[in-house]
């Protein structure tokens, strides 16, 4: 081959050619970066005060064209804000980016540390007052959201609101409920005694004032507990 100047020659035209593209490639690419620079930027789905104060260092360090913005890059920058759940971020011609962010809804406090959301996830944000609290070991988030919601609907019936959901690592179930007691329901059969607390408890409390606490880790019944403890205020009421 290397004695034959055709063959050559149409390799040498096939490596000139070759350098010519990527030479007009990279004249392209300045061109490009120097006059489709990223000059405007459109955020949708930033509701909370949190999230918009977060995304500002964000969108500060976007760096790049139109085209060789890294957008995988930004949207894990986004992601990473406490409130942001999940992000998107694409090109809009000529100048600009759209990004669009879906923020967590936050469904109760965890621990009295973070919040949960209604995912189930935990995320860096401090609770207020009003939220339900929810208390734990780790690695039960998922498992609390799940049973709070499944507890609510249990409760709905008889108009009461949850105002904490605690387990332990027994995986023993108490729930305090807003104007009302606390109910401990033990580690199984759990919407079985919720059912029986919201039909039978109304029948209790209009014989006894000011209960404090309900025990429904009996087979048939359960048992109540007034304010201070006195004497006649655990009863056990067959189903």
């Amino acid at each position: 081959m290397w004695d034959n100047p055709a063959i050559l020659n149409r390799v040498t035209r096939m490596l000139l050619l070759a350098v010519l593209l990527f030479a007009l490639a990279m004249a392209g690419r300045q061109a490009a970066e120097t006059w489709l620079p990223v000059r405007e930027v459109t955020v949708s789905g930033a509701a909370h005060l949190e999230t918009r104060r977060a995304i500002r260092p964000v969108l500060a360090g976007l760096s790049g064209g139109l085209f060789s913005v890294d957008l995988a890059a930004a949207r894990r920058g986004f992601e990473a804000l406490p409130w942001v759940r999940s992000a998107s971020v694409r090109r809009v011609w000529p100048h600009g980016l759209a990004v669009t962010l879906e923020e967590r809804v936050p469904a109760a406090a965890w621990n009295d540390l973070a919040l949960l959301d209604v995912h189930g996830e935990v995320f860096a944000a401090q609770p207020w007052p009003g939220l339900p609290r929810l208390s734990g070991p780790d690695g039960m988030t998922k498992e609390a959201a799940r049973r709070y919601g499944e507890f609510a609907s249990a409760l709905a019936p008889g108009g009461w609101r949850i105002t904490a959901v605690q387990v332990d690592a027994r995986h023993t179930w108490t729930v305090a409920l807003a104007g009302g007691p606390t109910v401990e329901l033990g580690h199984d059969r759990l919407a079985e005694r919720l059912k029986r607390f919201v039909a039978f408890y109304p029948l209790v409390a209009s014989r006894m004032a000011a209960i404090r606490r309900v025990d429904m880790r009996y087979p048939n019944g359960f048992a109540v507990q007034g304010e201070g403890g006195q004497n006649g205020s655990a009863e056990k009421q067959r189903t």
